[in-house]
């Protein structure tokens, strides 16, 4: 079942132009994952470095695979000190 994921994250301080050139490069990368069917990159107009991601997978098992190969490659974006917090996950299944 294709699966809609939608993740939020905010820029450390000063880091935002850092941020969206290190997500620009990785972007085609997550588009070639098997099983990523879209990728967007979002900034909140009123708000600079508030950041989002909309993702298409062809399942959640493809998302998650995707995101295993992230941590143990250590190539995930969304755990660096580029990053404020944490970055908040929704899942979202079509009706």
């Amino acid at each position: 079942m294709t699966i809609t994921v939608t993740i939020e994250f905010e820029a450390a301080a000063g880091a935002r132009d850092a941020l969206v050139a290190k997500m620009q490069e990785i972007i085609p990368e997550t588009l070639g994952f098997e099983g990523c069917q879209r990728i967007e990159f979002f900034e909140r107009a009123e708000t600079s470095g508030k950041l989002m991601l909309l993702e298409d997978w062809a399942s959640a098992e493809h998302y998650d695979t995707y995101k295993a190969w992230r941590r143990e490659t250590g190539t995930s974006v969304l755990g660096s000190d580029l990053v404020l917090g944490s970055a908040e996950t929704i899942t979202w299944q079509r009706l």
